[in-house]
């Protein structure tokens, strides 16, 4: 077994560095270690010749927070961290951020060596110093960032590029190092490395002839951002072909940069596709800035919060590919010359300035037909006569169009078809204007909307004929709602919608009255009722209403129920004269005959001769029996009283009779009470269905019946079955 002893000591201040030495224990360990330093020394036990620390076992350190494949090592105040700690195996990125690490020697990167790192972030480590070959342990990197490190001299910076140049490096960034010049062979050592985003953002770079210090990343650079520094004046004297994206952005450019040979226009970077311009000093663009051969596939240009005074006619025409363009906040006089916007490329515009849009004669848009996202925040719309056709016909050319922006525009109408022409739009940004609710119905007539900002305009009130019934997002943030019964309404609408609302509830407030003023507006609760107060005419039509109702109610079931309540009335009546239900053999009738004066022939010629005459029955016949003087009910309801039975002679003529139904609901009435023997009923005829009400139906399902034939033989059974149910 050989045991080795593996001893690593770090600094306890910055100027003391890393290092990390291995000795056999058999060897006298002899070391000058300074007074400065702490020594951490970690005994191995390892076989088969094996010194080295197995970089399975190693956890994360407690000063750090491991996440999948990354690691990240923040310093806090009072503990900064001086080394860099070893890690896990698996760890592939790292982010070592606030820390002090200072000058870091050869050794600086040891603990990383068994990693595959691919991505390390050392930014505000107060890093002065990389020993040129500390990089050499980490040649799987493609992503360095030492932004923040001021302390950093760009010279000293040169030499440390040397340990990456057999790198896998394809970004670095060097942002806020304070750098204001950089050497021409500053990226010399990365000539080998395929290196594609370099970044320089917030430096104070004032070097005119980029293309000096470039020229080694030439054949791979894709990307290159110098924002935030003070150049003047931008040039290449190289061809970069692989460029795409260059931002120069918040520097101090007074013209757009000349990116071609003059002799014979070929373009220096011939993929560039990205060109950012914006917040410099340049004051005026010509036809000829951007000519087609030095831009052949420029596809995004930002020219933005410049001091542009001049937009030059046919400045973007032989730009072919282009689709985005910003000129927004440009000089507050600009003049677009005519057909300064001709593009039929263009989709994406930002163009918010203070200058009047409605003073040019001729259609800014009528040459980019193809724009799908415009913005004019800012963008006056003036004219002292027909502002509404010239709004109408400045926009009538964008058929296209998915996003509008209008905000801090001042208007307060637009045209009421104009949404018509605009069957795409679905995003609508009005913020600062001054549209009340009276004028949002000819917006919300846009079927095609699914956002809608209308922050800080007049609306003091919504109600269903001005809210959008289709919308997805609508903002009405700053609005001077007027917490009254007009705001009910939509106080309701947002308990139910309030996930369409954006801003709700803390950017809603209360404006008036006095005593909402300030408040939220999820406060305010007002009843349907308080505010609807009910007219009292109203009240006195309901109560109309109501005792018709039960008027018509009551009489519809004292019609229907007539006989019924004439038959209990006579019954009250009797009574109180004082009579009796006949009963034994105290009837003074056999057979009350309820028939239809229409059937009296068959009565007197067929009935009487046979039940009477033969048969020796009393019959009760109203036309011979009934007491002359008499109420018909009192004659109808005494008979029935008197007679054992009742025989109802039915025919068509008898069911359409109103006396003969009351019979019939007598003689059920004499049922229910006596039995159902009491009552006999002949069928003379067929009767049609119409004729066929409840109470007939009622009896001849609860009633013997007997119906009459001419037939000789059929007639003899008739009146045995009669007689047989009549006679007691």
């Amino acid at each position: 077994m050989i045991i080795h002893l593996q001893i690593t000591y770090f600094p306890l201040k910055r100027g003391c560095f890393l290092n990390h030495v291995e000795y056999h224990l058999t060897n006298p360990v002899q070391c000058n270690m300074d007074k400065q330093m702490w020594i951490l020394l970690l005994i191995v036990f390892t076989f088969n010749g094996n010194s080295e620390l197995s970089q399975r076992n190693i956890l994360c350190p407690s000063v750090c927070v491991c996440d999948g494949e990354t690691a990240t090592c923040e310093g806090r105040v009072g503990s900064y961290l001086r080394y860099i700690p070893p890690l896990p195996e698996n760890i592939t990125s790292l982010v070592f951020n606030s820390n002090d690490l200072g000058y870091m020697g050869e050794t600086a990167f040891n603990n990383l060596s068994k990693l595959h790192l691919t991505r390390l972030d050392l930014r505000r480590n107060r890093i002065g110093f990389i020993d040129k070959k500390a990089f050499n342990v980490l040649p799987h990197l493609q992503f360095l960032d030492l932004s923040e490190n001021t302390f950093f001299r760009s010279r000293k910076l040169h030499n440390t590029f040397y340990g990456l140049q057999n790198s896998s490096l394809k970004e670095i960034r060097l942002t806020n190092m304070r750098y204001s010049k950089l050497s021409n062979d500053f990226f010399t050592y990365l000539n080998n490395t395929s290196l594609e985003r370099v970044f320089f953002d917030n430096n104070d770079i004032i070097t005119s002839n980029i293309g000096y210090f470039l020229s080694p990343l030439s054949t791979y650079l894709q990307e290159i951002s110098f924002k935030s520094n003070r150049i003047s004046n931008f040039s290449l004297n190289i061809i970069m072909p692989k460029l795409e994206i260059i931002v120069l952005s918040k520097n101090k450019l007074l013209s757009v940069p000349n990116f071609c040979y003059r002799h014979d226009h070929k373009p220096r970077l011939p993929n560039l596709k990205v060109l950012d311009l914006s917040n410099n000093l340049i004051y005026v663009v010509k036809r000829s800035t951007f000519y087609r051969k030095c831009f052949p596939r420029l596809q995004n240009l930002s020219l933005g919060f410049n001091r542009i005074k001049t937009l030059d006619k046919n400045f973007i025409s032989h730009i072919p590919f282009l689709d985005y363009l910003s000129i927004e906040n440009l000089d507050p006089d600009l003049i677009l010359n005519e057909y300064a916007l001709n593009s039929s490329s263009l989709q994406y515009l930002y163009m918010g300035n203070k200058f009047n849009v409605l003073k040019y004669r001729r259609n800014l848009f009528y040459y980019t037909r193809n724009l799908r996202i415009l913005d004019m925040t800012g963008v006056q719309f003036a004219s002292s006569r027909k502002q509404n056709e010239k709004i109408f016909q400045l926009f009538q050319p964008l058929s296209r169009l998915e996003e509008l922006t209008l905000n801090n525009t001042r208007l307060s109408t637009f045209p009421s078809s104009l949404f018509q022409l605009l069957p795409n739009l679905t995003k609508l940004y009005l913020a600062d204007c001054d549209f009340d609710q009276n004028h949002l119905k000819m917006i919300f007539a846009s079927v095609s909307l699914k956002i809608l900002l209308l922050d800080n305009n007049l609306i003091t009130s919504l109600n269903e004929s001005n809210i959008p019934t289709m919308i997805e997002l609508i903002s009405l943030k700053g609005n001077p709602f007027l917490c009254t019964c007009d705001l009910v309404w939509f106080r309701n609408w947002i308990e139910v919608n309030s996930n369409h609302l954006i801003g709700w509830p803390n950017d809603y407030k209360c404006y008036l009255p006095q005593e909402w003023k300030g408040k939220n507006l999820a406060d305010f609760h007002l009843s349907y009722l308080s505010c609807h107060p009910i007219n009292p005419y109203i009240i006195m039509a309901i109560s109309i209403s109501f005792a018709v109702l039960v008027i018509a109610t009551v009489s519809c079931i004292i019609y229907k129920k007539r006989w019924h309540i004439k038959y209990y009335l006579y019954l009250l009546r009797a009574k109180k004269r004082g009579y009796e239900v006949l009963g034994g053999d105290d009837f003074a009738y056999d057979v009350f005959v309820a028939y239809n004066s229409d059937d009296r022939i068959w009565v007197i010629s067929e009935m009487i001769p046979r039940l009477e005459n033969e048969e020796h029955l009393k019959l009760c016949l109203h036309d011979r029996d009934f007491q002359a003087g008499k109420l018909i009910v009192d004659n109808i309801t005494e008979a029935m009283h008197k007679s054992r039975k009742i025989l109802i002679i039915l025919s068509n003529s008898f069911a359409q009779s109103h006396w003969c139904r009351f019979e019939t609901v007598m003689a059920q009435l004499r049922s229910m009470n006596h039995g159902e023997t009491t009552v006999v009923v002949v069928v003379l005829e067929n009767i049609l269905t119409k004729n066929m009400n409840n109470s007939l139906h009622l009896l001849l399902k609860s009633t013997t019946f007997i119906e009459w034939t001419n037939e000789k033989t059929a007639k003899e059974m008739f009146w045995d079955r009669l007689v047989s149910a009549l006679k007691p």
